[in-house]
Parts: structure tokens; C-alpha cells; sequence
């Protein structure tokens, strides 16, 4: 089950986070200091877990993405297993391409920054032509899984998505 986190206190935050990452029914995708980071970069998380009762507006956009709100600050593993189990709006299964470790490294390394093309090559110690090779395949499996990705913007989503990258502060 995906959970994305977002709790204001950052020492309760982490200690949520750590307390869900021990179970393994659980994968920790992002988390935030509030639900706007969350709606905008487009996380898509099964249940989302707050401490407060999140605004109506939010809740309502995560009920469209079928994420489940989850409150609570004591047991957050039995809160997020409750809210998942609550009815919701069914989530499509959220396909993710199986990269290869030289294609996670070329994506990072081309949305981490806005570098361009021969900068990110030098800096892997790769042919311009390769790293385009890369992204062409790399963007062929997310379009294979059903989450296209054509520009930069959309690929940072993806890697966002995916855990590949730590969502931003």
C-alpha cells in the first residue's frame, strides 16, 4: 500500500515515517509538511496520513485521486491499515517500469537539474548520443506502463512518483 505523509512537525513526521517503513504492508512514497506539495506535484498514494483534519477542498482532491485521509498521530500503521480498508474510490495500479540501474542513474541525473544534454553526459561519463539513447527508452517504458512522460517536467513527476527522488522542500 502506498502513504504518502504529511504531518507539520518534522521529529513527528520522521517518527511516523520510520514506524510505517517497519511494516511491509507499507511503502512510505512522499511526504510533506502539509497536503499542498502532495496535490500539486500529483503523488498518488493510497492512504495520505495527517495529524489535523485536513481542509475540504484537499480532502475532496485527494478523493478523486482515491486516496483515503487517514488521522492520527498513536499507532500510524493501524490508522493507515483502518483508512485503507475504508471505502474509497478504487485507485488504478500504478505501473512502474523496471529500469535498469545505468537508466535510474541517467534519469536522475537529467531531472535533478537543468543541465543540458552534454553537461549530463561528461558528468556520467557517457556519449550525448547515449544519453539520449537512455532517455528515448526510458521514456518508451513509462508510455509501456501507461504514465507517458515527454518532457523533463513530466519524467521529474515520474522519478517523484516513483521514490526515485526525494520530493522537494
Amino acid at each position: 500500500m502506498r502513504v504518502a505523509v504529511a504531518v507539520e512537525d518534522a521529529t513527528a513526521r520522521a517518527s511516523m515515517m520510520n514506524a510505517l517503513r517497519a511494516s511491509p504492508a507499507v511503502d512510505v512514497v512522499a511526504w510533506a509538511d502539509s497536503l499542498e506539495p502532495l496535490l500539486v506535484l500529483g503523488t498518488r498514494a493510497d492512504v495520505c496520513l495527517c495529524t489535523a483534519e485536513p481542509p475540504a477542498e484537499d480532502a475532496a482532491r485527494l478523493a478523486g485521486t482515491g486516496c483515503a485521509v487517514a488521522l492520527g498521530d498513536r499507532d500510524p500503521v493501524a490508522v493507515v491499515l483502518a483508512a485503507a480498508g475504508s471505502p474509497k474510490e478504487p485507485a488504478a495500479a500504478v505501473r512502474r517500469p523496471q529500469l535498469s540501474p545505468r537508466q535510474r542513474d541517467v534519469l536522475i541525473a537529467y531531472v535533478s537539474g537543468s543541465d543540458l544534454l552534454p553537461t549530463i553526459a561528461r558528468r556520467l561519463g557517457m556519449d550525448p548520443e547515449t544519453v539520449k539513447t537512455h532517455l528515448r527508452r526510458i521514456r518508451a517504458k513509462y508510455a509501456e506502463a501507461g504514465r507517458p512522460a515527454p518532457t523533463r517536467r513530466d519524467l521529474y513527476a515520474r522519478a517523484l512518483e516513483d521514490g526515485l527522488l526525494a520530493p522537494p522542500r
